[in-house]
């Protein structure tokens, strides 16, 4: 027995090796070179008696002076408990890396350090798989360390996932239920497919200016449908002025109708009171809505999500901050976690997180019946350490910089 290193490797043998494995992730199945378009590639793998063992995308970066970056996201995907596999892999991207003169050879792999209910993340989690830690550390790697900030390291070391089962809705928190049943109240209406990408686009940029950074564009966001086709899903929430406010006017009605009848028990009729005030002081406050928006109809909410045969991957989300008592990004959440459900998926990821996980988005997060998963981390085999110094200094400061200029104009 014996491997062999492929760096050519055929797309559609790769994507079918990740998604079988424990490992499977979307930033190692071959359409994600698509989407970084801006990066170079390789499809590499490694086969043993003519079956492959291990699998890597290898994002290549310009640099100055002749000099690239390779980066495998998420990857290498192969036992890491097989260390002559690891050996074999490490040395043969590294030398593929050394012939393209690269700074370093850069990496992630989907294995986890710790697993466990958001619940629980104040009870202490022992660390796994660091005998892998130790392994990459003698294949000649270097760990960046169990960090903490998504700032910190390439991709984020701490992910939030759910694991989704069929009957999911029935174990939500109450506030949860309540929330996505309130959206549907509240006359939040979900559009989907590749031609809301737009309307999607603006709620994206509803964040943008929260935060005063510019993040991708629609026709970034355009891509990544056209890349992914039908295991693309765009959602995107809308408010009907019109249609709400004589819904509300019509139950207004009703409740008022209701109350001018004799014999209402005193709960009842208290329940009933409380019920018109609410309504009233909506359709009130949606009046006003409508009249500084000036218009029939307001996008709230927009979620992009993407998958394949085993997992779900929620990219991105935009909320309208104006109208955040809509509940709608609950409402897209359960809509995704329902489509997980239609299409038998079992994982889906929400996204990296924050390892402090107490900030706002890991709060929203939490409501989904959330673990927490935390990688061993990044990785780097260094081959020109002045240039790698600089880069891992004072890029990760440019592209926020930059990002933040891009955001005030």
């Amino acid at each position: 027995m014996s491997y062999e290193f492929h760096c050519d490797a055929d797309p559609s043998l790769i994507d079918s090796f990740v998604i079988k494995q424990e490992q499977n992730t979307l930033f190692q199945c071959t359409p994600w070179a698509q989407i970084k378009e801006n990066w170079d590639h390789m499809f590499t793998c490694v086969t043993e008696d003519d079956k492959t063992v291990g699998t890597a995308l290898v994002l290549i970066r310009k640099m100055p002076l002749g000099t690239v970056l390779f980066y495998v996201p998420r990857g290498p995907v192969m036992d890491y408990h097989n260390e002559a596999l690891v050996k074999f892999y490490l040395q043969h991207l590294t030398a593929e890396a050394k012939k393209a003169h690269a700074i370093a050879l850069r990496f992630d792999p989907a294995v986890l350090s710790k697993k466990y209910a958001y619940k629980d993340r104040s009870e202490p989690h022992e660390a796994q798989n660091t005998d892998v830690i130790d392994l990459l550390k003698k294949c000649g790697a270097e760990h960046k360390g169990y960090t903490v900030r998504i700032e910190e390291s390439t991709q984020p070391r701490f992910n939030a996932e759910m694991d989704v089962t069929d009957d999911y809705r029935e174990h939500l928190e109450h506030k949860t239920a309540k929330c996505i049943r309130a959206s549907e109240h509240k006359g939040i209406e979900i559009y989907e497919g590749p031609e809301y990408i737009h309307d999607f686009e603006v709620a994206m940029h509803y964040t943008e200016v929260r935060k005063q950074v510019a993040l991708r564009n629609e026709e970034y966001f355009a891509h990544m449908m056209k890349v992914y086709g039908d295991h693309a899903i765009c959602m995107v929430t809308k408010l009907n002025f019109t249609k709400q406010l004589k819904k509300l006017s019509d139950a207004i009605a009703e409740e008022t109708n209701a109350l001018a009848q004799e014999g209402l028990k005193k709960k009842e009729k208290s329940a009933l009171k409380q019920q018109l005030q609410n309504d009233q002081k909506e359709y009130d406050r949606l009046q006003k809505d409508y009249e500084r928006e000036g218009k029939e109809e307001v996008i709230t909410c927009g979620i992009l999500a993407v998958y394949n045969d085993s997992l779900m991957e929620l990219f991105y989300m935009g909320n309208n901050p104006d109208y955040l008592r809509m509940y709608s990004s609950y409402l897209l959440y359960a809509k995704c976690l329902d489509r997980c459900v239609e299409l038998d998926i079992h994982h889906c990821s929400f996204g990296g997180v924050e390892g402090t996980l107490d900030d706002g988005l890991t709060l929203f997060k939490s409501n989904w019946i959330m673990n927490v998963e935390e990688y061993i981390g990044e990785f780097n085999i260094c081959l020109n350490r002045p240039m790698y110094r600089a880069f891992d200094q004072l890029y990760p400061f440019l592209l926020k910089t930059a990002a933040k200029l891009r955001g005030k104009k």
